[in-house]
């Protein structure tokens, strides 16, 4: 466990190619910042019900499209770990975050968009819970990048035993010099939970294009570990040991159909966010007549006069 926990750490900064830009505030251009204050609503779905689900979450984008409501959110649903479907909701404050909930009560036609897909929804996940994170600026390395054309996301998970929120942020400062002595570019963001679920909690979200984004900077790690040096790696190893209760990584993919993003990010990549219908396909030449011919009624069967059963 010590060694699983100290490979994570000196990798941190490699698997997380890329920060939090999905977090970031909707009016901002890409690369994006993340926000302040984010909201996480995490709704655990039942097995066999994740078609269901996006069909039925796929409501809630045209109802806030149809309000021109100003407030966007991002979804993801995940790949790797429990079944779930993650909504990042980004705010420049608490203050923020208030007024966005006050505004929506006091919609009466928003609010009868959302009642039924609430209830309908109810059909399809287990259990949902509500997370407030905190953006933490001094643990986080060159946040932004171009969200638009990220598809998936890494969120590492870090629950701190009490009183040891000065071990993470250690660990984390000295994985960063490590990267900066060894010249490896990387960018990760630091959110650290303020309410809903027990802390100190710790979340390092990571976006990336692809998968093989995650071989090419692992293949890295050793160099990036040598730079931290033996001293370095000790004290990581150490800090692990006395500071941590668990540390979790998923992979999460992000879901254009579920989400509710920016004309900013939308225009970085319409053909993901925003696809156009599938034309159905036209009939092959003859395959109508040929339809009609096949859907004709088959003639009755002629009489056999001449012929009769036995004992007829």
């Amino acid at each position: 466990m010590m060694k699983k926990t100290l490979f994570l750490l000196c990798a941190l900064g490699l698997i997380l190619s890329g920060a939090t830009a999905a977090l970031a505030q909707a009016q901002a251009p890409a690369p994006m910042g993340p926000p302040k204050v984010l909201q996480i609503i995490r709704e655990e779905v039942k097995l066999g019900k994740r078609p269901a689900h996006e069909k039925n979450e796929t409501g809630y984008p045209r109802a806030f499209k149809k309000a021109k409501w100003p407030t966007t959110f991002l979804a993801m649903t995940s790949i790797t770990g429990p079944s779930e479907a993650w909504f990042l909701v980004p705010y420049d404050s608490f203050e923020a975050w208030e007024k966005d909930r006050q505004a929506t009560e006091k919609n009466a036609a928003l609010i009868a968009e959302l009642d039924p897909l609430d209830a309908k929804d109810a059909e399809f996940v287990s259990g949902s819970r509500s997370l407030i994170a905190v953006y933490r600026e001094d643990l986080s390395n060159r946040p932004g990048v171009n969200i638009a054309q990220m598809r998936y996301i890494r969120v590492f998970t870090f629950r701190v035993r009490p009183g040891h929120e000065a071990d993470f942020a250690e660990a984390v400062k000295i994985v960063r010099a490590g990267y900066e002595k060894a010249n490896v570019e990387t960018h990760w963001a630091v959110f650290q939970i303020s309410s809903g679920m027990p802390g100190p909690t710790f979340l390092v979200f990571a976006p990336t294009k692809s998968l093989k984004e995650v071989d090419v900077l692992l293949a890295q790690a050793p160099k990036v570990q040598e730079a931290e040096g033996e001293n370095g790696v000790k004290k990581l190893q150490k800090l692990a040991a006395d500071g941590y209760l668990t540390v979790e990584s998923n992979i999460y993919a992000f879901s254009p159909k579920m989400s509710y993003v920016s004309k900013e990010i939308a225009a970085g990549d319409p053909h993901f966010w925003t696809p156009k219908p599938k034309a159905a396909a036209k009939p092959a030449e003859g395959a109508s007549a040929e339809k009609k011919e096949t859907t004709k009624p088959a003639a009755p069967p002629k009489k056999d006069t001449a012929k009769k059963a036995p004992g007829q």
